[in-house]
C-alpha cells in the first residue's frame, strides 16, 4: 500500500471514531457508560495516531512500550475518576 493511501485510511478510521464518540453522547445508556466508551475510543484513536502519523510503529518495542503506558496510566486514571467520582466528591 503506497504512503498516502495507507495515511488517508487511517484518517478515514479517525473520523469514524471520531463520529462514534459523537454518535455515543445520544445513546440511552448512562453518563458512566457514555464516558467510558468515549474514553475507550480515544485510547484507540491516540494509539492509531501514535504509530502511523508519529511513525511508532517503525520504532524498537522498548521506545513503544514506554510511550504507550503513560496513556494506559491518564485512561485508568480518568475511568477511576468516571467510576469513584460521585463516591468521593459528594
Amino acid at each position: 500500500m503506497t504512503t498516502y493511501k495507507k495515511y488517508l485510511l487511517i484518517w478515514v478510521w479517525l473520523i469514524a471514531l471520531l463520529a462514534a464518540g459523537t454518535f455515543i453522547s445520544s445513546l440511552p445508556i448512562s453518563k458512566t457508560h457514555a464516558v467510558l466508551l468515549i474514553l475507550f475510543i480515544s485510547l484507540t484513536k491516540a494509539g492509531l495516531v501514535c504509530l502511523f502519523y508519529m511513525h511508532m510503529k517503525s520504532e524498537k518495542l522498548v521506545p513503544i512500550w514506554v510511550v504507550a503506558i503513560f496513556p494506559f496510566f491518564l485512561i485508568g486514571l480518568a475511568a477511576a475518576l468516571v467510576l469513584l467520582g460521585p463516591l468521593c466528591f459528594s
